[in-house]
This record gives C-alpha cells, structure tokens and sequence, in this order.
C-alpha cells in the first residue's frame, strides 16, 4: 500500500463539504462516496481520499514510483487543492443578494476533471438534456468504455480514452440514450485526438481567452460547451452560462425568490455586476441550487 499526504491549504477548504456534494450524485460511477472516503480509478489505480488532521491522505495498492508523482499531481489539481477562492468569498460576503447563496459553500473545493477531453465528452452528453438523465448516460459510456475496480460494493470506473472511443461505433453508444449527432461527435473529437489532429491537452496551458476560442474552433462546440470545458477541466469559471435552463432558474429562485420570469437575459444581468466574478457567482449559484435540490443518497 502506497501512502501520500496532500496538505490543507490555509485558505477555507472543506473536504467534507465536496463529499456532501458528491453523494448527491444519482449516477455515481468516476467518483464514489463511501462514509468520509472517495474512491477514484485512474491509470489502473484505484485510489482512496480521506481527510486526516491537516491533509488528504491518498491510498494506492504499490503505487509504481513512476506514477506517485503524477497522482499527486493530478489529485492536488481535481480535488482543488491548489485554488485559492479568498477574494471571491470577499466580495460574495459584501453583497446582500450572493452572500445568502455562497455562505453554506464557502469552502467547498472547485473539483475539476483529470483531462480536458474528459470535461468535453461529458459536456456533450449534456447538451440539451436533464441533469440527471446526463448522469445516467455519463455511467453507461463508463460502464461500455471504460476500465473499473470494485470499492466494497461499487464499481468505481476511469474515463474511456480517446483511442477507445474513437473505435466506438454509433450502434455501440446508443445505450447512452443521446441524439446521433452527439454520438458521432464524441467518436470524431476521440478520433482527432487519438490521431493527433487536435491537441486537447494543450488548452489547459492557455489564457482563458485562447482556450476559450480553441474549443469554438471544434465542429460542432458552443459558447455553452466552451465555457463549461474550461471551468470543469481548468476551474477557471470566466463564462456566465446565460441560457443554461438550470441556472436561470437557479437565479430566479435565489436572488429574485421566485417571483420573476427566468431568463437568459435575467441572469446575464443578475451576475454580470459582479465582473470578473460573473461566472464563479454562476457557478456557486448552481451549485446551491444542487444542494438544496438533491436530498444525499444512501450508499
């Protein structure tokens, strides 16, 4: 058994608050809760996260030493142990209307996804579908592609990578219950990459901006998706989603108490005052709203 110790970091950050969140998660199949630990499955490696005193200690089974330093890495970078929110939380707290919203989440860490070709074929599969019905379809592409380990009574699966996806046929991915054109536009993205055509690794490196206008650049990906890939795979929220149904109905219920007719315009206009903080509002906004929303479910 290997053993690695990821510190706290000073700033406000709560592990358990990231287990709360997670066992609302109908589907779960990438990341499971099991009492206060997480399992995760990566690069054959079914790894266990637990807070101890003032660290996250992270369990392998002999982990090779060619790859503790990349599970380090990759673990500080998906648990958010390396984001500092202190002057968000500041500015949420001087605010009449975020403050209510964001108080019962400060701490709660930014969880980004290991690849940025994992956060865009998940966000494919929720275009234009129900949160929940997405999370099913998430589990079936794991169950279908991916590798898995056993924690107690659950399966606990990696991400597919672009070379299997990319010799997955439509008939194979229809249990995941998602429109044709979806389908063939996960397979073509998987293909591009396994054959090199488009560099998906390199958008993490880049200013918002570029990544921003790097993911437009891919057939068949929008301004939703776009913005959503670089929060989930960068925790950089620098986008507001204006015409996410959810989110518009997020606002209206917290900052306008239900009483307004959501919009995209209403939401542009209710997040856009807080500038650079626009999309990171938005997102703790969605975030509350998943809470509140979702009782925790037994594992």
């Amino acid at each position: 058994m290997t053993e690695l110790r990821l510190p706290l970091p000073a700033y406000a950050y709560r592990f358990d608050l990231l287990l709360e969140f997670l066992r609302r998660i109908a589907y779960p199949a990438r990341l499971v809760v099991k009492g206060d630990t997480l399992w995760r499955y990566t690069e054959g490696q079914l790894l266990s996260y637990r807070e101890s005193d003032d660290a996250i200690l992270v369990r392998g089974d002999r982990l090779p030493a060619t790859l503790v330093r990349r599970v380090e890495r990759t673990s500080r970078r998906c648990l958010g142990l390396d984001q500092d929110l202190t002057e968000f939380y500041s500015l949420a707290q001087s605010d009449a209307d975020l403050w209510p919203v964001v108080e019962l989440l400060v701490g709660l860490p930014i969880f980004r996804s290991e690849t940025v070709f994992e956060a865009l074929v998940t966000l494919i599969i929720e275009q234009h579908i129900a949160w929940k019905s997405a999370l099913r379809s998430q589990r079936e592409l794991l169950q279908l592609a991916g590798c898995a380990a056993q924690a107690g009574r659950s399966m606990v699966y990696d991400f597919p990578s672009p070379s299997r996806l990319a010799r997955a046929t439509q008939a194979q991915l229809k249990p995941l219950k998602i429109t044709n054109r979806r389908i063939d536009l996960i397979i073509a993205i998987a293909a591009a990459v396994d054959g090199g055509e488009l560099d998906l690794k390199g958008i993490r490196d880049l200013p918002p901006t570029q990544a921003y206008e790097r993911l437009l650049a891919i057939k068949g990906v929008g301004h939703w998706t776009a913005g959503n890939v670089i929060g989930r795979a960068l925790g950089r929220y620098t986008y507001v989603s204006h015409n996410d149904v959810a989110l518009q109905a997020a606002v209206r219920h917290y900052f306008y108490g239900g009483a307004e007719q959501k919009s995209a315009a209403q939401v542009s206009e209710t997040l856009n005052r807080y500038g650079q903080y626009a999309g990171m509002a938005g997102h703790f906004t969605l975030l509350r709203w998943v809470m509140d929303r979702y009782p925790p479910l037994a594992r």
